[in-house]
């Protein structure tokens, strides 16, 4: 199984909705669908708001790295807004240029190191929609994070 493959399979695993895209659809997706804070630089997209009391419907990032052996997306998150936009929305969309996806956390050591070396750092690993469960075991979604998660694979950045 391919990287590519592995990352799919493990993004599922936790409901994501996972979608393998070219430049131009993900281009025509971007004039159709409406998101409240954008933060996609390969694109050159950007619409940055401060989340509010009522949080954020939706909110549309591009990833520094993808992890295929947990499906799992890694964001440098020392931008205030970014960083609350990807905790608060109710719906969490990614892109991730098929560049950016390595194999397994070693390889993203280094880039972790880098950005967490200053004591202001902070990188952020996201697999899916937050879930957390009670003594009970009654789970409850979305409390810590996003209740829903979509990647869009840019397959020819």
């Amino acid at each position: 199984m391919n990287n590519l493959e592995f990352f799919l399979d493990k993004s599922a695993l936790v409901g994501n909705e996972n979608q393998i895209l070219s430049s131009e659809e993900f281009k025509n997706l971007l004039q159709k669908e409406s998101f409240e804070y954008i933060d996609v630089p390969s694109f050159n997209q950007l619409k940055d708001i401060q989340a509010g009391e009522a949080g954020i419907k939706n909110a549309l990032i591009e990833v520094d790295y993808a992890i295929a052996e947990t499906g799992t997306v890694v964001i440098d998150s020392i931008n205030e807004n970014k960083r609350l936009a990807t905790c608060l929305a109710e719906k969490l969309f990614v892109v991730m240029p098929i560049s950016k996806l390595v194999a397994s956390l070693n390889d993203v050591a280094d880039f972790i190191e880098e950005r967490t070396s200053d004591m202001g750092g902070y990188v952020a690993f996201i697999t899916g929609a937050s879930r957390t469960a009670d003594i009970e075991r009654v789970l409850t979604v979305g409390v810590h994070g996003p209740k829903e998660m979509a990647v869009y694979i840019v397959n020819d950045l």
